[in-house]
């Protein structure tokens, strides 16, 4: 999987959130032949092809003037913070120049282009243009491209590729079937043929390793299929039949290597002795297969798009604060949304509820996993990938071993209500025949389990 970012600029009002919307194959950004309603702030939207990512940048259109939504100063300024957003992070990939089909390339569309190039600040970046309107040519893009190319090469308009392209509707007037599926094609091929590679030839994959974690029946195995693009994971409506230990996946996606360990968090009602330390041996077995694997570099939390409860709490507490002592980005996944009419609808309504619980993330992505809901499986497939590509740039963190472990042990007493521990050489025993540890990991275990508790230094 390799991430893009793709960002579309052009003057207010020539096509360039159709153009996206063409590209998804349904509505991701607003669109309107009013110019009052268009782009008011950039909008990044998400699209998969080939197994890479495609962030779609759709920005303010320039020359809004009085009638316009945002003056040519402002959306020249947020152009200019969204280059350099983008430059300190994975970098900007294409321009995407877009512009109505015209016969005389006028000082207008030359000063648009100007202040879109002044905006890189220096940036090299392939340009490209986007032609809308091609419904009312007379001749083959084409001859239409290489006859003017004289006009383009004096007013300095330089471009690597282009594409004309029909905005339009196959039933709009004129009838024409085909039309939108040729323009997403000359579209696809264009960001396809001219994006600049993140990386060259022949070099390693990025190894991104994930903890995804939720309690039983969340949905994280039908994320694991969704994040495949197939069925890797057993999914069953049967809470008990569902994923009850750490299991890990592994996928190639373009330039990346991902390893996802699905793993079960706390329960309902975590009450008693074998809880607990069932909660700590698991964690001890997963701790332990991550530094061998180098550590983790990102923590997905899977919830149901429901009211934050303690459990949901206590989940977050022990993986985000507890294991990775807040050291691990983490991202929140949102599932079983395929009842929203905008999945976004359900963030929207409750990113300060999860705030004011304590739950932050560095990022989010509101999925469903029924594949009989295909435009919004489409979407959730984009707006995962969205998320791991977001965070691969982020380090891995390896936990610390016996000073770390002994007090994650201690805080963990904190999210099991009513452990009463055996005490001394009972304990020891206990840890043997019930959870089937070898002396020497028993006694170490014990060790931690009967330290007094304290505020740690």
């Amino acid at each position: 999987m390799v991430a893009y970012n793709i960002v579309f600029a052009g003057e207010t009002g020539v096509g360039k959130s159709s153009l996206i919307n063409i590209l998804f194959e349904l509505e991701v950004s607003p669109t309107s032949n009013d110019v009052l309603e268009a782009t008011e702030r950039k909008k990044r939207c998400i699209a998969t092809q080939d197994s890479n990512v495609y962030r779609l940048w759709d920005t303010p259109g320039l020359n809004g003037g009085t009638q316009g939504g945002v003056l040519t100063y402002q959306a020249t300024k947020e152009l200019q913070s969204l280059f350099k957003e983008l430059e300190s992070a994975d970098g900007v990939h294409l321009l995407v120049f877009c512009f109505r089909f015209t016969e005389i390339f006028t000082a207008g569309l030359q000063r648009i282009y100007e202040s879109v190039v002044a905006s890189m600040r220096g940036i090299q970046v392939p340009i490209v243009a986007a032609v809308t309107h091609a419904d009312v040519m007379r001749q083959a893009p084409e001859s239409w491209w290489s006859g003017t190319e004289t006009q383009r090469k004096r007013k300095e308009l330089v471009f690597a590729g282009y594409a004309c392209v029909s905005t339009l509707e196959d039933e709009d007037y004129p009838p024409t079937p085909g039309r939108r599926g040729k323009a997403k094609g000359d579209m696809w091929r264009l960001i396809k043929g001219y994006a600049k590679p993140l990386l060259p030839p022949g070099s390693p994959l990025k190894e991104v390793n994930v903890i995804l974690f939720g309690q039983t029946g969340v949905g994280k195995s039908a994320v694991v299929n969704l994040i495949a693009g197939r069925p890797v994971a057993e999914v069953s409506p049967d809470v008990q039949l569902c994923t009850m230990s750490s299991t890990e996946y592994r996928f190639v996606m373009g330039a990346h290597d991902f390893r996802i360990w699905d793993t079960a968090g706390l329960e309902e009602a975590a009450v008693g002795f074998n809880v607990y330390v069932d909660a700590v041996l698991k964690a001890l077995q997963l701790i332990r297969r991550v530094a061998a694997a180098g550590g983790v570099n990102l923590l997905l939390f899977c919830m149901p798009g429901q009211r934050v409860t303690k459990t949901i709490q206590s989940n977050y507490r022990l993986f985000y604060e507890i294991l990775c002592e807040s050291k691990v980005p983490i991202g929140l996944v949102i599932t079983y949304l395929e009842r929203e009419q905008d999945m976004e609808d359900w963030w929207t309504r409750n990113k300060l509820a999860l705030r004011n619980h304590g739950i932050k993330s560095i990022g989010h992505a509101c999925v469903t996993g029924l594949r009989n809901h295909p435009e919004k499986y489409a979407l959730s497939r984009a707006a995962i990938y969205g998320l791991l590509t977001d965070c691969d740039r982020f380090g891995k963190y390896t936990m610390p071993s016996d000073i770390w472990f002994g007090r994650v042990v201690r805080r963990m007493r904190s999210l099991v209500r009513g452990v009463r521990l055996p005490r001394g050489e009972q304990l020891t025993q206990t840890l043997i025949t019930r959870c089937g540890l070898k002396e020497d990991d028993a006694r170490r275990l014990r060790t931690y389990l009967e330290e007094p508790e304290h505020e740690d230094t």
